[in-house]
């Protein structure tokens, strides 16, 4: 069975999610079956939008999957499989967008931390959950989770493993908006697609953007095609 479908319009890619047996859990097959799909897409696409069907969007890891395996190794390695495929998906070239339709737990929130915005329907609940069940953040979720919430705040979620509300998770920053169930997928659409017509160059310095790179960014950005284009629109 397939737990990745996907639809390419308008040069907006969608990838829909979805293992209802296991609540929507993300396990190594759907981070293959995603990269996957990437990859067959390769320069097709200018936005990204990322979603699940369901009360729960996403219950995090697979723990059947791993209750199965045999050595602490075989685990590590499925987990570093896992982390390298959702940082290749925050370092996508183009907008990517999130669209949360239910809950989202421990690993959950790792994978929606992979995308540039994420937005959520009102009745979904967050919870950094790792803690529960004895780990820390194992797919990358850390660091980008830290861009998003500042230090202090992702280690007092971490360590409460507390539930938030998606207005709370908007406030703090760990979600970007808030939409409607009958409206998500088309704000989730038009963001992307707004994103995606401005000039394309800049998108994947900007996602990498630290300050000790912003005159290297910057210098390397300059006169690229989209920019001359817009200085010779100047020209008298």
């Amino acid at each position: 069975m397939s737990l990745i479908k996907s639809k390419l319009e308008e040069q907006i890619l969608t990838i829909e999610f979805g293992d209802t047996t296991s609540r929507n859990s993300f396990s190594l097959k759907a981070a293959e079956e995603l990269k996957a799909v990437l990859d067959q897409n390769r320069s097709k696409f200018g936005a990204l939008v990322f979603t699940a069907p369901g009360r729960v969007f996403c219950s995090g890891g697979n723990l059947t999957d791993y209750a199965a395996m045999t050595s602490p190794e075989e685990g590590k390695r499925v987990n570093r499989k896992i982390a390298a495929i959702l940082d290749e998906v925050s370092r996508l070239p183009v907008p990517t967008v999130c669209a949360v339709t239910g809950d989202c737990f421990g690993g959950g929130v790792e994978v929606i931390s992979a995308f540039d915005v994420v937005l959520s329907v009102p009745h979904a609940m967050f919870a950094l959950w790792q803690r529960k069940i004895g780990l820390s953040f194992g797919w990358g979720g850390g660091k980008r989770l830290e861009s998003r919430l500042g230090i202090h705040k992702l280690r007092q979620l971490a360590l409460s493993a507390n539930s938030l509300s998606a207005l709370e998770a908007m406030k703090l920053g760990l979600i970007d908006a808030v939409s409607i169930d009958e409206r998500l997928l088309e704000d989730a659409r038009a963001c992307a697609a707004g994103m995606s017509a401005l000039p394309k160059a800049p998108v994947a310095s900007l996602k990498s953007y630290t300050p000790e790179k912003e005159k290297e960014m910057f210098e390397s950005l300059w006169l690229n095609e989209e920019h001359a284009k817009v200085l010779a629109g100047k020209k008298k």
